[in-house]
């Protein structure tokens, strides 16, 4: 459980579990609020999540070698750090079930209509289950190699360019006002959850403090810049109100367009997506069995345990017409477990530090 990952591996286990099926709706979702200027929304939110990074890696420099279910037991001593790792447990379960949900209804919407919901759960948490099992190095290097799709993914969306774009759709910048764009970031932000698992991997990562901050940082900016992108090629390539009546604008972006030897790059794109959005799966399973147990073979039984609860929500949910009021709920869950926690321990952590200064006294 406690195989170390290098600085690079850690990198790449960041962006795959951020960069998900958040992104594309992500366009249609913030231009409603900050109109022209929601690329520079996608920007706001990377810094607010860069700030929120800070008191990670300051938690993570200071207890080298804990992750957060060692942490939670520091803090909050033994029985109120259990009950705070069980809760975080069944927040991860509810996060990869909703994500699950998601993806099945995104796959039958665009590739297999006709397939039963319950086999593409099926699918998903097989694959999702039979690679958290094993141990994070193997996880990470699962995800070295998948990142090379990340490239292929620009390239077809370069492809977009092709299509007749407007620049004056961005133009003036910063027309929309700082208070619509603020509103923008928020949006964004819950599309580009996912650092977290700073907090139960970095414990694992072979490197320095100074080289920590400078690793998680770029992971964040990658993602950051990489959100922006689509965002902006999906708002030089539609009009407000075309993008407002889209749900998936990045799909759309390429749908029209054809090439001599590809068709439809839209399904080439979301067949490659598909990848990216599975692994962020993984990492939840990951983050639920790290956050009850350390041992192998008890981490093990964990995650399968999760995968059966995850399916067993995942098959609710896919049978409910509406999920905005759960999706309301998880916003609230997230920015509990995600940033109150971890800053209430931030803080805790100058009591603890000048506890022990007089102790040494």
């Amino acid at each position: 459980m406690n195989i170390s990952i290098t600085q690079r591996q850690l990198f790449f286990l960041i962006i795959k579990t951020q960069i998900g099926i958040g992104l594309l709706s992500l366009p249609s979702v913030i231009q409603d609020s900050a109109g022209g200027d929601a690329w520079i929304s996608v920007l706001g939110s990377g810094l607010v999540i860069q700030l929120l990074i800070l008191v990670y890696w300051r938690l993570c420099s200071q207890y080298p070698g804990m992750n957060l279910r060692e942490m939670s037991l520091l803090f909050f001593g033994k029985y109120a750090g259990k009950a705070v790792n069980f809760i975080y447990y069944c927040f991860f379960v509810v996060v990869a079930g909703y994500a699950c949900t998601l993806y099945v209804r995104l796959i039958k919407v665009w590739l297999l209509p006709l397939t039963p919901s319950w086999v593409l759960l099926l699918l998903i948490l097989a694959v999702g289950v039979y690679l958290a099992v094993e141990n994070l190095r193997v996880v990470a290097r699962f995800y070295e190699v998948a990142s090379i799709l990340l490239i292929i993914l620009l390239g077809i969306s370069l492809a977009s360019l092709s299509n007749e774009t407007h620049i004056s759709n961005i133009l003036p910048m910063g027309q929309s006002g700082m208070a619509h764009i603020a509103k923008g970031s928020e949006k964004t932000f819950f599309a580009m959850l996912g650092f977290e698992v700073i907090l139960y991997f970095a414990a694992q990562s072979k490197d320095t403090p100074r080289g920590l901050i400078r690793t998680i940082s770029f992971a964040n900016w990658f993602v950051t810049l990489f959100y922006a992108f689509f965002v902006f090629i999906c708002l030089i390539g539609f009009s407000q109100d075309a993008l407002s009546k889209v749900k998936e604008p990045v799909l759309f972006l390429l749908r029209g367009l054809t090439f001599q030897l590809f068709d439809r790059l839209d399904l080439i794109f979301l067949s490659i997506w598909i990848i990216p959005m599975s692994a962020t799966i993984v990492s939840y399973l990951c983050m639920a069995g790290k956050s009850l147990t350390k041992k192998r073979s008890a981490y093990q039984r964990m995650v399968w345990f999760s995968g059966t609860l995850v399916l067993v929500l995942a098959s609710y949910l896919s049978t409910r017409e509406s999920l905005d009021t759960f999706s309301k709920w998880m916003e609230y869950g997230y920015l509990v477990m995600i940033a109150a926690v971890p800053l209430l321990m931030w803080a805790m952590s100058f009591l603890f530090r000048s506890f022990y200064k007089r102790r040494l006294t």
